[in-house]
């Protein structure tokens, strides 16, 4: 959606209008759980009621939550809401493209916002609406030479094609042999004793691990003698038959549906019995892990590592956190990354006030020759108070896999720590109680071969 300044002044009668007409819309046709979930929330909005709009009456009067519902336990008023985001972005990119009166669910809110937008705007979306749908797709799962996918078979028993079945395990075999024999010829021409591009980080010269500039850095999780939770993102992934498959703009089963592409797979193998699976994390995690408790383990006398899935609201008013990946494992967390001045969004960092000589964007790169394949990427490393008093929570934000050790690796490196604090020392000689770090990663061969500082952010508390 392209950004600008709205103007609103609709009543409460043109309100109800614009929200039948989404609700009738073939976006939101076969989606009954999320249409009821609109209805709620522009009904709050309309009736003056926004204020009563929390996670917790959201979940027990429109999700039918139980009343026991603990919003640091469950996920799901979450969700659902970024369900509906999409839902509604979809809605107006491309069956409404051309409507002047919207409504918005902004990131960090439950409360719809009813406007107008002008005509430049709905003139800039019409033209982004009609770009191709091959152009916007994140990957081509079925060649374009296919025929039109056949119907899901009415019969329950009924069984995908046995050549369809081979060909996928040709396609898979060939695939596979393509990929051992490049790393065989890749393995092949390293002169024993060279060095690989994409190891420069993991080989760095390791001198005393703990420096004055790593203590500094590192003091709010080492003193006061707090336990350290390090939680790691999953990524969902839907289970077709034999198939994991994923697309990365779906992370719930219940917005499957929303996808052409898994769509298209599902359509193509004749599966109807879909299941979701959060047992992948990103390729980057596991070094991430490592740097960071290769270092804290020598300080701090209680730590532990877990899938952000799992973490409670007991661990949140526990532990200092340390988050590697998307913060959205708290609502509170994820709700003030995104009024902070640096936000990750997803491919290119928004620098909400641009000092002079900065950019208001700063966006990835890839390789011109390989989409998947980035040479430089940006993130944002946050530091800000926990839920509990006294309590911490770090976040390395990143929206690629390889992100996760580029990040670690920064935030462990003592080269890295005292470049930082010069930068961010302030009038009184200390560094800031909590800020945010812009870095810039160089990529070769998949790999994290150098990261940089770029800006950083000093944050008070609210």
């Amino acid at each position: 959606m392209v950004s600008a300044q709205f103007h609103s002044g609709l009543d409460a009668g043109e309100k109800v209008r614009i929200l039948e007409k989404v609700l009738q819309s073939e976006t939101f046709a076969r989606s009954e759980r999320l249409k009821n979930l609109l209805r709620f929330l522009c009904e709050a909005e309309i009736g003056g009621r926004e204020n009563e709009l929390n996670e917790y009456s959201i979940a027990t009067m429109a999700l039918g939550r139980p009343e026991s519902f603990a919003p640091l336990e469950d996920s799901s008023v979450r969700s659902r809401v970024h369900e509906l985001r999409q839902k509604l972005e979809k809605y107006y990119a491309h069956e409404a493209s051309s409507a002047a009166a919207r409504i918005e669910l902004r990131k960090g809110s439950y409360v719809p916002r009813f406007f107008v937008a002008p005509a430049a705007v709905v003139a800039a979306e019409n033209g982004a609406a009609a770009a191709p749908a091959a152009a916007r797709a994140p990957l081509e799962v079925v060649p374009k030479t296919c025929a039109p996918a056949e119907p899901i078979p009415a019969a329950s028993g009924a069984k995908p094609n046995r050549s369809v079945w081979a060909a996928a395990a040709l396609a898979f075999s060939a695939g596979a042999a393509v990929t051992f024999t490049a790393l065989a010829i890749w393995s092949s021409g390293a002169r024993p004793g060279e060095r690989l591009p994409g190891t420069y980080l993991e080989t760095a010269s390791v001198r005393s691990l703990w420096t004055p500039e790593l203590e500094t850095l590192w003091r709010p999780f080492t003193e006061g003698g707090a336990p350290v939770l390090i939680a790691f993102e999953n990524r969902f992934f839907v289970h077709m038959g034999p198939l994991v498959v994923r697309d990365t703009n779906v992370n719930s089963l219940d917005n499957v549906e929303d996808s052409e592409l898994l769509t298209r797979v599902q359509h193509l193998f004749g599966i109807r019995q879909l299941y979701e699976s959060w047992n992948y994390t990103d390729v980057g995690s596991p070094q991430a892990l490592f740097y960071l408790t290769r270092l804290l383990s020598s300080r701090i006398g209680s730590m532990a590592v877990k899938s952000s899935l799992n973490v409670t609201a007991d661990d949140l008013r526990s532990n200092n956190i340390i988050l590697v990946g998307k913060p959205w494992t708290d609502p509170e967390i994820d709700r003030t990354l995104s009024q902070a001045e640096l936000i990750d969004a997803n491919g290119k960092i928004l620098n909400v006030h641009p000092a002079p000589g900065e950019q208001a964007e700063y966006k990835d790169d890839n390789d011109p020759t390989d989409p998947n394949r980035w040479t430089v990427k940006y993130s944002v490393i946050t530091l800000m108070p926990g839920p509990a008093k006294g309590r911490k929570i770090l976040t390395l934000t990143g929206s690629g896999s390889e992100q996760p050790s580029a990040l670690a690796y920064y935030m462990t490196s003592p080269d890295s720590a005292g470049e930082l604090l010069k930068r961010m020392k302030l009038t009184s000689g200390k560094p800031p109680e909590y800020f945010q770090i812009l870095v810039r990663a160089e990529f070769k061969s998949l790999a994290p071969i150098k990261v940089d500082y770029v800006i950083h952010r000093v944050l008070k508390p609210r």
